[in-house]
C-alpha cells in the first residue's frame, strides 16, 4: 500500500493543535484528513480492498452503545485498545465511502484519546472529497483510562449560578462562567467552565479554591461538581452545550 499523502504524525499534530490547544484553524485539519490514510480495526481477517463490506471490530461508547472506531494511526489504535488487532489502512475518502449508510455511529480517535463523533452528513461529504460546516456532531476529549461524555446541563444549577454570580462580581479576573454536564465511569455531574484573564495554573487553582468554598452548603447532598477552563480541550463542548450565566462586560 502506498504511503499516506499526509504522514500520520503530521495529522495527529494538527489534531492536537486544533482540538486541545485551539491554536490552529479546524479547516487545516479537515483538509489534511481528506489526504490521509486512516486505520480501522477488523473483527476477522484482512479483506480484499475490492470487498464492499468490511468485517469491522466495533467499539463501545460511554453509554454502552456500539460504535465504529477509526484511528489516525496504528500506534494510536494500539494505545487506545491496549493491544494490536487486525486492521486495514485505507485512504480516508475511500474508507468513508465504505462506511456510508452504516447504522452505527462513527468515532475518529486520535492521540491522547482525542475523539470526534462524525455525523452521517460529514461522512457523506468526506466521501465526496469535501468538508461540510460544522464538521462534527460532538467533540470530546477522552483520556486513555477514562470514558467521558458531555452535554447540556441536566442537574439543576440555578442555586450554584446565583452563588457564583455573587462571587465572580467581586473577582475582576473572572470573565465568564458556564455549566455543561459531564459523565464518565464515576457518574454524571456538573462541570463549571471558567474563562479567566490570567489562565495560569496558579491563578486557576486560587479561583477554584474560592469556587469550592462558595459551593459549600449549596451543592446538593450526594452531588459533585468539577471545574475547568473553557479555553482548553472541551472548548467546543462549552460552545455547543453551555449558556454563560456570568459574562463580564469588556471595558
Amino acid at each position: 500500500m502506498k504511503d499516506p499523502l499526509i504522514p500520520h504524525e503530521a495529522l495527529e499534530g494538527l489534531m492536537q493543535k486544533v482540538f486541545e490547544e485551539q491554536s490552529v484553524s479546524p479547516g487545516l485539519f479537515w483538509d489534511a484528513l481528506l489526504n490521509a490514510h486512516l486505520v480501522v480495526p477488523l473483527a476477522g481477517g484482512t479483506p480484499d480492498e475490492s470487498e464492499k463490506q468490511l468485517p469491522l471490530l466495533l467499539g463501545v461508547d460511554p453509554s454502552g452503545k456500539k460504535v465504529i472506531w477509526i484511528f489516525t494511526s496504528q500506534p494510536t489504535m494500539v494505545t487506545y485498545i491496549e493491544k494490536d488487532v487486525r486492521h486495514l489502512i485505507m485512504g480516508s475518502k475511500e474508507l468513508f465511502r465504505r462506511l456510508m449508510g452504516n447504522p452505527h455511529d462513527i468515532v475518529l480517535i486520535g492521540p491522547q484519546g482525542i475523539t470526534l463523533s462524525l455525523h452521517p452528513d460529514f461522512i457523506a461529504s468526506m466521501a465526496e472529497g469535501r468538508v461540510p460546516e460544522p464538521p462534527t456532531e460532538e467533540i470530546r476529549h477522552i483520556p486513555k483510562d477514562t470514558r467521558v461524555s458531555v452535554g447540556r446541563p441536566v442537574d439543576d444549577a440555578s442555586k450554584l449560578e446565583s452563588k457564583f454570580k455573587q462571587l465572580f462580581v467581586t473577582l475582576p479576573g473572572v470573565l465568564e462562567g458556564c455549566f455543561i454536564q459531564i459523565a464518565d465511569d464515576s457518574g454524571s455531574r456538573l462541570l463549571l467552565g471558567l474563562r479567566l484573564r490570567d489562565e495560569s495554573q496558579e491563578n486557576f487553582k486560587r479561583i477554584a479554591g474560592l469556587v469550592a468554598k462558595a459551593s459549600e452548603g449549596v451543592l446538593e447532598k450526594g452531588k459533585t461538581m468539577d471545574i475547568t477552563l473553557i479555553n482548553r480541550s472541551l472548548k467546543a463542548a462549552f460552545d455547543k452545550y453551555g449558556t454563560p450565566f456570568f459574562k463580564r462586560s469588556e471595558e
